[in-house]
C-alpha cells in the first residue's frame, strides 16, 4: 500500500514540477566542496538517514496523519518524522497554496504547514507535562536546548518548518532532510536554522513544488558527497522515481565510508 502511494506522489510531482533558482540562504552559505571537507560528519548523515528508515520500517498505524518519534541521545533531542504513507499525507503533498505563517513572517506551503501544526501541537502538549504519554501511547520528552529534526520526503518538509519554529524560540536546531521538497518562497529575516539537505540528483521529489518555491539549506549529494549552496539545477526528465526511496539514501551514504 505504501508503495502505491509513493508512485501516485511521484506521478503528481512529474506533472507539477519545474526548476527554480534558490533564494539566498546566508545562514547555510558555507561555500562548497566535496567529501574531503564536508562540514558535517558522514556518520551523522548516516545516523539520521537510518532514523528515517526505521520510522517507515516500524509500521504502526499508517492511518496516522503524520507519524513521528522523539529520541533523547547525549543531551540532544532528536525528532524523526515519517514521509508519505497514506492518502492524508498525499493531500498534504499536493496542497501547494502559499499561506502566511504569522510566527515566521514568511509564506509556507499550506499542506506542509498544516501537517507541521499537528506534530508541533503534540510536541508542545507533551512538553508541558514532562514525559507525558500522548495519543500514540509513546512517551514524549521535554526538548533539550539542542534539537535535531530529521525526515525523508514529506517528513523532511515538516522537519524544515518545525525547525524554523524552534529556531525562532532560540533552540539550537539542526535539520537533516533526505529527498525533501521545497517548503517556502522566502528565507527568515532572522536567519535560517542549520539545515543539511541531503539529495540524490536522480530523485524527482526535490524538484517540487515548482516556481516560485525555492530550497534553503546546504545541499549535499548523497552519492558523491559534493556539497554547496547552488543545487538542483538538473532536469526532471533525467530523474527516476525509484531513487526517492529512503533505502537508496542510506545505501549511497554508507558506500562513502
Amino acid at each position: 500500500m505504501i508503495t502505491k502511494w509513493k508512485f501516485i506522489v511521484l506521478t503528481l510531482v512529474i506533472f507539477f514540477s519545474g526548476c527554480a533558482k534558490n533564494v539566498v540562504d546566508k545562514n547555510n552559505d558555507l561555500g562548497s566542496g566535496n567529501k574531503s571537507n564536508l562540514p558535517v560528519t558522514l556518520d551523522a548523515l548516516i545516523e539520521h538517514a537510518e532514523y528515517c528508515k526505521e520510522i517507515y520500517d516500524g509500521g504502526g498505524d499508517q492511518k496516522d496523519e503524520v507519524a513521528f518519534d522523539v529520541k533523547q541521545k547525549d543531551g540532544i533531542t532528536i525528532i524523526i518524522i515519517r514521509g508519505t504513507a497514506n492518502l492524508t499525507n498525499i493531500q498534504s503533498d499536493i496542497d501547494v497554496r502559499l499561506v502566511k505563517d504569522e510566527r515566521l513572517g514568511i509564506y509556507l506551503h499550506k499542506g506542509f504547514r498544516d501537517a507541521s501544526l499537528g506534530v508541533m501541537e503534540v510536541i508542545d502538549n507533551a512538553r508541558e507535562g514532562s514525559r507525558t504519554v500522548v495519543s500514540s501511547n509513546k512517551p514524549k520528552y521535554p526538548l533539550e536546548h539542542t534539537v535535531h529534526i530529521t525526515g525523508h520526503s514529506l517528513g523532511g518538509a515538516i522537519a524544515q518548518i518545525i525547525g524554523m519554529w524552534l529556531h525562532q524560540r532560540s533552540y539550537n536546531v539542526q535539520i537533516f532532510s533526505y529527498g525533501s521538497p521545497k517548503v517556502s518562497t522566502e528565507v527568515l529575516s532572522s536567519g535560517q536554522p542549520t539545515h543539511w539537505r541531503v539529495v540524490r540528483t536522480s530523485d524527482p521529489i526535490p524538484f517540487s513544488p515548482p516556481w516560485p518555491y525555492s530550497h534553503t539549506g546546504l545541499f549535499i549529494d548523497s552519492v558523491s558527497l559534493d556539497w554547496g549552496p547552488d543545487n538542483d539545477n538538473g532536469l526532471i526528465s533525467e530523474t527516476d522515481g525509484l531513487d526517492h526511496a529512503i533505502e537508496k539514501y542510506v545505501t549511497t551514504l554508507k558506500q562513502q565510508r
